[in-house]
């Protein structure tokens, strides 16, 4: 059973987001966790319930939704949620603020609400969400990978893209800014927190566990493997491992 994806929705008008809320419940993947009236309300539902999308309008009163969103794309909630932007009002100012806060979804009001639900429906990946991100915390946790570094949470995440998207065929190009933008980083910081990662976990880990997940292609024995190595071998097993069960 799939995890269903959490919606915050931020609207100044009480009549739109109850009509907003009741259609996307009618999806069972949605569960619509908070209602904002306001951009500060926003800000502090985004922290405490720590949604997977943001439905936000541009017009709110006490903080105005491109700040509030800009505080919480700035802020320590992790993983970051996806924003979409339902704007009252735009111009090509807005599309560019839009764009510049990662943006995934824009569409000026009157919107095909329809189109909105599939657009949502979409991030989450056909095969079992809650099944690999089992599977790949366990696999990073039974490997030694230390669990307050933020290279575990970037580990993950890069090992459920691979699983989900097949091995990119340019780490730096397309699976580092990946995981960057899901988190607020940089595509280098990224990198450099998963190499710290594995470099942690290698020092320590038990060499039974690295045959049980690397067979003979990696030894402990041996340097540490690449980033891509790592993500790629790991993320190929647990695909496999998801395919048998």
């Amino acid at each position: 059973m799939s995890m269903k994806i959490r919606v915050l929705i931020a609207d100044d008008s009480a009549d739109f987001r109850a009509l907003l809320k009741a259609r996307l419940e009618q999806e069972p993947s949605i569960a619509v966790i908070g209602l904002a009236a306001d951009g500060r309300q926003l800000t502090e539902l985004a922290v405490s319930l720590k949604p997977d999308v943001i439905i936000a309008d541009t017009v709110l009163s006490m903080l105005d939704g491109l700040s509030a969103l800009r505080q919480i794309s700035q802020s320590d909630v992790l993983p970051k949620p996806a924003f979409f932007l339902l704007p009252t009002f735009t111009s090509p100012q807005v599309a560019a603020e839009a764009a510049s806060l990662n943006v995934e979804y824009f569409m000026p009001k009157p919107c095909d609400l329809t189109a909105l639900v599939r657009r949502i429906v979409r991030r989450q990946p056909v095969s079992s969400a809650s099944d690999a991100k089992k599977l790949a915390t366990q696999a990073i946790h039974d490997l030694g990978v230390p669990a307050h570094i933020l290279g575990h949470l970037y580990l993950r995440e890069a090992i459920l893209y691979v699983m989900d998207a097949g091995t990119p065929s340019a780490v730096t190009k397309q699976l580092y800014p990946a995981v960057a933008r899901k988190f607020g980083a940089t595509g280098s910081q990224v990198e450099r927190a998963i190499r710290h990662a594995i470099h942690s976990a290698w020092s320590r880990c038990d060499p039974a566990v690295v045959q049980q997940y690397f067979g003979s292609t990696i030894s402990s024995r041996r340097g540490k493997p690449t980033n891509s190595e790592f993500i790629s071998m790991i993320a190929d097993r647990l695909r496999l491992q998801l395919l048998e069960a």
